[in-house]
C-alpha cells in the first residue's frame, strides 16, 4: 500500500509567522525550528500510515522552496519529492494510479477567510454546469485526488481548513493542531499533542480509506487564482479545460512555474537558500 501526503507549512502547530527576507540569527533559527516542526507532523503521519498497513510513503515538500523537510529525520518508509519550486513534472509529482490513499499535512485556510493565521491563495474554479467556487490549497489537491481516483482521508491545520474540506469531502479525518485568532495569531497545541492527534487521525484515515466518498466534477471547467486578495485575480482571463490536472499545470505555468517544461541549460545563479529566503544582493 502506497500512501502520498502532501506537505505545507501555515497549518502547523506553533507556525504564526511567514518567512522573512530578513538575513538576521534569529530569522535563521526561526525557519530551522518551523522546519522541524513540520517535520515531526509529516513524520507522525507517515508512521500512522506505516502502523495502518503502507509499505511506502511518498512526501511531496510543497511549501515555499520545496526543500522544507529534514528528510533525514523521517521514518525510512518515506521517500521525498523535492527539488527547485515550480520545476518539476506539476504541482503533485507522483500522484498517480499507484497510490492507494492521500493524506494533507500543514494545510492552510484560503485567502479571504477571516480570521485564519498566514492564510493565502485561492483556486477560482467554474464546471461544466457553470457552477462557482473558491477554493484552498488542499480543496485543489482533494478535487485532483479525487479526479485520478485516490482518497484523501486526512489532513492537519486549523479550525477554517478543517470545516473547509469538510465540506468537501465529508467522511474526511481531520487534526485540527491549532485554532486560528488571526492572521498572525493562533493558539496551538504542544507539538507533542499535535503529532499524537496527527498520528491518530491519518491511522484512522488510512484504515478506512475505503469508505471515503469522494467529490466528483464535471468539465469543461474554468480556472484562475490568486493570492491574498481573493478579488484580485492573477490572470487577465480564466483559462479553460476538460481536465482539471492539466488545467491546474496551464494556470501554474501562466503565473511562472515550469511544470512539465524542459529546465534550462545553464541556470547556475540559482541558490537554495538565498533565491528563496534572502533578498538579491546586486
Amino acid at each position: 500500500m502506497r500512501i502520498y501526503i502532501q506537505t505545507d507549512i501555515e497549518g502547523v502547530a506553533g507556525y504564526v509567522h511567514y518567512y522573512s527576507f530578513s538575513d538576521s540569527i534569529w530569522n535563521y533559527h526561526h525557519v530551522q525550528r518551523m522546519n522541524r516542526l513540520l517535520t515531526a507532523e509529516v513524520n507522525a503521519a507517515a508512521l500512522a500510515a506505516k502502523d495502518a498497513g503502507a509499505t511506502e510513503v511518498l512526501v511531496n515538500d510543497n511549501h515555499g522552496a520545496a526543500y522544507n523537510i529534514l528528510f533525514e529525520e523521517l521514518d525510512p518508509i518515506c521517500r521525498i519529492i523535492h527539488g527547485r519550486p515550480g520545476r518539476g513534472p506539476e504541482w503533485t509529482p507522483c500522484l498517480d494510479s499507484s497510490i492507494d490513499a492521500a493524506v494533507a499535512i500543514g494545510m492552510h485556510a484560503r485567502a479571504g477567510v477571516a480570521g485564519a493565521v498566514c492564510n493565502h491563495s485561492c483556486w477560482h474554479l467554474q464546471d461544466g454546469r457553470g457552477c462557482g467556487y473558491q477554493l484552498s490549497e488542499v480543496a485543489m489537491f482533494g478535487l485532483l485526488c479525487a479526479e485520478r481516483g485516490i482518497p484523501l482521508v486526512a489532513i492537519s491545520g486549523d479550525q477554517f481548513i478543517c470545516e473547509e474540506i469538510r465540506e468537501w469531502i465529508p467522511d474526511i479525518r481531520v487534526a485540527q493542531v491549532k485554532e486560528s485568532l488571526g492572521l498572525q495569531f493562533a493558539n496551538s497545541l504542544h507539538p507533542d499533542r499535535s503529532r499524537e492527534l496527527i498520528y491518530q487521525t491519518v491511522r484512522d484515515g488510512v484504515v478506512g480509506k475505503d469508505s471515503v466518498s469522494m467529490p466528483a466534477l464535471a468539465g469543461p471547467f474554468s480556472l484562475n487564482v490568486s493570492d491574498r486578495d481573493p478579488s484580485n485575480k492573477i490572470l487577465e482571463s480564466d483559462l479553460r479545460g476538460e481536465s482539471l490536472s492539466a488545467l491546474v499545470i496551464d494556470v501554474c505555468n501562466a503565473t511562472g512555474a515550469r511544470y512539465g517544461m524542459p529546465e534550462d541549460i545553464d541556470d547556475r545563479s540559482w541558490r537554495y537558500p538565498d533565491s528563496v529566503y534572502s533578498p538579491q544582493k546586486v
